[in-house]
């Protein structure tokens, strides 16, 4: 008997210019606690080793998608939305929209009518006028149009010889997510894929990570310039 398909119910973490502190609502506990921990971590470094431009660097930086494996950032697979914020006495620092649903960052990355939708929802929370309860109410009332999907179940472990040819067994019709999802799981194991639109100094890019992105990396993910930070740049054009 196949499983019903997942859809997403969606929490918020993180900081808004309308409130004076964080704000927390349905989102796991072990996730948030390693959220908050890799952010503070992230902010931290950036901030030295950007210097002076930080501030700037990281108002004006983009508006990230994740999509994140099990155990990464707790228990559940977690996807979302994050942008840079601040609160209302001026302290920086990002704010969150996510989902914790079990279907795996390749699955996830092809919602993106849903991720849109996202954007244009958590950017809401930088308006003068923002009201926390309406907007939450409005976000459980009129969820995001979400196409559903099973799960993926992989096999195989990772770092294995990866010019050995494979033999990919499936009990139905094997799609290019499925292909793409265990390609990633054999090469960095609890992968998670990290998307977006860019900013002024930062192309639309999609990044591929082992976990969550190195701290002494991120300030590659607000300023740009990526092989400073470590990122090996792949580039596709048509």
């Amino acid at each position: 008997m196949s499983e019903q398909p997942l859809r997403p119910q969606l929490g918020i973490y993180g900081k808004i210019p309308s409130h004076g502190d964080f704000i927390t609502q349905n989102l796991p506990t072990d996730f948030i606690n390693g959220w908050n921990e890799w952010l503070q971590a992230v902010m931290a470094v950036s901030r030295e080793q950007l210097g002076e431009s930080w501030l700037p660097t990281y108002l004006t930086s983009p508006i990230w998608h994740f999509a994140l494996s099990a155990n990464v950032c707790g228990e559940s697979p977690i996807i979302g939305t994050v942008i840079p914020s601040v609160d209302a006495v001026g302290r920086n620092f990002p704010f969150t929209l996510a989902a914790a649903i079990d279907i795996s960052p390749a699955q996830a990355w092809e919602q993106k009518s849903w991720f849109f939708e996202l954007e244009h929802r958590i950017l809401q929370s930088l308006d003068d006028d923002f009201n926390l309860t309406a907007w939450i109410k409005e976000l459980q009332e009129n969820e995001i149009p979400w196409t559903p999907v099973n799960k993926i179940s992989t096999s195989g472990s990772t770092g294995e010889n990866i010019k050995q040819p494979w033999v990919i067994e499936s009990n139905k019709d094997i799609s290019f997510l499925d292909l793409l999802h265990q390609s990633y799981v054999q090469q960095f194991g609890r992968y998670c894929l990290w998307w977006t639109a860019g900013s002024e100094q930062i192309e639309p890019c999609m990044l591929v990570t082992s976990g969550l992105p190195q701290i002494s990396q991120f300030a590659g993910m607000i300023a740009g310039n990526w092989a400073k930070w470590n990122w090996q740049l792949k580039t596709i054009r048509s």
